[in-house]
């Protein structure tokens, strides 16, 4: 398959139709199956005020006095966001901008949020901080943005908190389909991709019964893993296709987590386990370690993100040896969905004009570097004139998959005021582990109504 360059107008039509298309017949085919204190606001380039002698002050320690300015950058690294990645972007950020120096602040541990709230309880809040919509709600973390910046990102794309604008639009990624390996499907008698949820589990039953090991899996000390593929690629379609606004009614109480479609969707999930189809090293795999044994064919398929797609492009593997399609919900609802990411400037930052520029520079400002962090990790442009690079076949085949889908939003990531309380993802991610390892599917939902009241309660 040829490569070609990604249509970010067919990505942003597909945005507009946010719920049209949640159908509930199974039988359909497509057309093509395809992570958290007051101080100045942003208008540090206002003129300084003049002092009770009328002179004007003159700015402390940043680039116009002379001054080199250091700001603090708070990044993770993973298989596509790799040391050298980040240093490409700050050392081209610094050789157009002399006077400004960013350092990274490498963000370790389980849980992003949780690094960057102990770094905010230490009194050592990284400056800027390219994973901080789980801080965002309180307010006085995040300074607010300069309404000029906003205005170059899609309307869509502006996260609200309290009515402010406190968060910089830096893209969207692509949640989540099932890759697979086509050898092991042949070898298993399997001729096509599964449409239905009949379907996918007949799948499943022929290449167990070939001797080999359906589904990969992941667990260990990444939390998000062990439900990434199941959560993201099937159940938010499930309850969001029956609930629109399924936020909104599950944050006032008219909704709870017990609700009959979740129950019903990870209990599907469960039925998958259960037979055995996941690996059986697989909650003792990292995620990395998860990707790894795939990669080697230790699993026929994998429900992974779109980065992956990419990084499969990039890491020698063609067309011929992986495929990827979207897996039918049971439901038969036909959606995905996209996960907006954001940077935050944190409102101790002491250099609040030159953090912004950075921000700007990187996140469309230079559109070779912003497409640049768009390919690394196969995400995909938020600015109104869309920045677009080239994709491999495994990526575009990906992608393609969304043509006649429902776009929904997510329920974990949406931002703003009806995003979910912080900490509660977390919560989450541990508790379907523990569904993944034979909890009670309902008991351990009526534990995420009575967190999430807590939490929104010590939020007040």
């Amino acid at each position: 398959m040829k490569k070609k360059i990604i249509s970010m107008a067919l990505m942003a039509a597909m945005g507009l139709s946010l719920l049209t298309g949640c159908g509930s017949d199974a039988g359909t085919k497509k057309d093509d199956a395809p992570a958290d204190n007051p101080a100045d606001d942003a208008a540090d380039d206002e003129e300084q005020p003049a002092d009770d002698a009328g002179e004007e002050k003159e700015p402390e320690g940043d680039a116009q006095s002379g001054d080199e300015v250091t700001l603090t950058w708070a990044v993770f690294e993973t298989d596509n966001y790799t040391t050298e990645v980040w240093q490409h972007i700050i050392d081209t950020f610094e050789a157009d901008n002399p006077g400004i120096k960013i350092e990274k602040v490498l963000m370790t541990g389980d849980s992003r949020p949780q690094f960057l709230k102990t770094m905010l309880a230490a009194g050592n809040m990284p400056d800027i901080n390219v994973d901080p919509v789980d801080l965002a709600s309180t307010d006085g973390i995040y300074a607010e943005v300069p309404e000029e910046l906003l205005g170059k990102y899609e309307d869509t794309a502006i996260a609200t908190y309290n009515g402010k604008h406190t968060l910089v639009p830096a893209y969207k990624a692509l949640r989540n389909q099932c890759y697979y390996h086509k050898d092991q499907f042949e070898e298993a008698g399997i001729t096509k991709e599964p449409e239905t949820w009949d379907e996918f589990v007949e799948v499943c039953e022929k290449l167990q019964a070939a001797g080999k090991v359906p589904l990969m899996g992941a667990g260990a000390s990444d939390i998000w893993a062990t439900s990434f593929g199941w959560w993201t690629g099937v159940a938010n379609s499930d309850i969001v296709c029956k609930y629109p606004d399924f936020n909104e009614k599950v944050l006032s109480g008219e909704l709870k987590w017990t609700d009959d479609v979740i129950v019903e969707s990870l209990t599907k999930w469960q039925e998958l386990i259960n037979a055995g189809y996941y690996h059986k090293g697989s909650m003792s795999f990292s995620y990395t370690q998860a990707s790894e044994e795939f990669k080697n064919g230790s699993a026929a398929m994998f429900m992974d993100g779109a980065w992956s797609a990419a990084g499969y492009d990039n890491g020698g593997f063609t067309e011929d040896q992986i495929g990827v399609f979207i897996v039918p919900a049971p439901t038969g609802a036909k959606s995905y969905c996209t996960m907006p990411q954001y940077w935050g400037v944190s409102e101790t930052c002491e250099h609040k004009e030159e953090a912004f520029k950075f921000c700007e520079y990187v996140l469309g400002g230079n559109p070779d570097l912003y497409a640049y962090y768009l390919k690394a990790d196969g995400t995909y442009s938020v600015t109104k004139d869309p920045v677009n690079y080239e994709m491999g076949p495994i990526q575009t085949k990906f992608v393609d998959n969304y043509k006649d889908v429902t776009l929904v939003p997510e329920i974990m990531k949406v931002v703003g005021d009806v995003a979910m309380p912080s900490g509660f993802e977390d919560f989450t991610c541990k508790s379907l582990q523990n569904v993944f390892t034979g909890a009670d599917v309902k008991a351990e939902l009526e534990t995420w109504d009575a967190e999430m009241q807590r939490l929104l309660s010590s939020a007040e």
